[in-house]
């Protein structure tokens, strides 16, 4: 651990505790995104929930329920419910595969396809604004962290390794 000396003087008071502020902030951050994108997305009639959902579904080009709860961290009941009511608004499709009936495969309809390409400018104005001030240097030091954080939390290197790569990156459409 760094010396007491190399701290910002802002943190000195709190050096012990670090660790316990960091995961504070990152909580709050991204509590925070979350509100922002809910109130930019009512008007629309979605919340954060149900662009995380698309942007799952989208980024694998389709996947089951499975694939959803794991990279959402939405509970099943929220995330049934939002998969019902994306359906119900046209923007997923569900299907069942003819050699296993019990799976249900989900994709964007092309309706979910225009509106996610919509949704995805309003997510980079935010994230720009968001990170205004951070050079891309920071953006990377702070991903390579969140990374090892993952990995050590995970107690799964396989999980870790697909929340770190959103779904394995053999999976993720091809970025035009």
């Amino acid at each position: 651990m760094e010396s007491e000396e190399q701290l910002p003087e802002v943190l000195k008071p709190i050096a012990d505790k670090i660790p316990d502020y960091l995961f504070y902030l990152m909580f709050h951050a991204t509590r925070q995104r979350e509100m922002a994108f809910d109130a930019a997305l009512a008007d629309v009639g979605l919340n954060i929930n149900r662009l995380r959902t698309l942007s799952v579904i989208q980024r694998l080009n389709g996947c089951t329920m499975k694939d959803l709860a794991r990279l959402t961290a939405i509970d099943r009941t929220t995330l049934t419910r939002a998969v019902d009511q994306l359906v119900e608004q046209g923007l997923v499709e569900r299907s069942t595969p003819a050699g296993d009936r019990r799976k249900v495969q989900m994709c964007l309809s092309p309706e979910g396809e225009a509106f996610y390409r919509e949704a995805t400018q309003l997510i980079d104005d935010f994230n720009r604004r968001a990170l205004a001030g951070v050079g891309r240097r920071q953006q990377v030091e702070l991903l390579q962290v969140l990374n090892t954080v993952i990995r050590n939390i995970s107690g799964d290197s396989e999980l870790a390794h697909e929340l770190i790569t959103f779904g394995g990156l053999d999976r993720h459409r091809a970025v035009a």
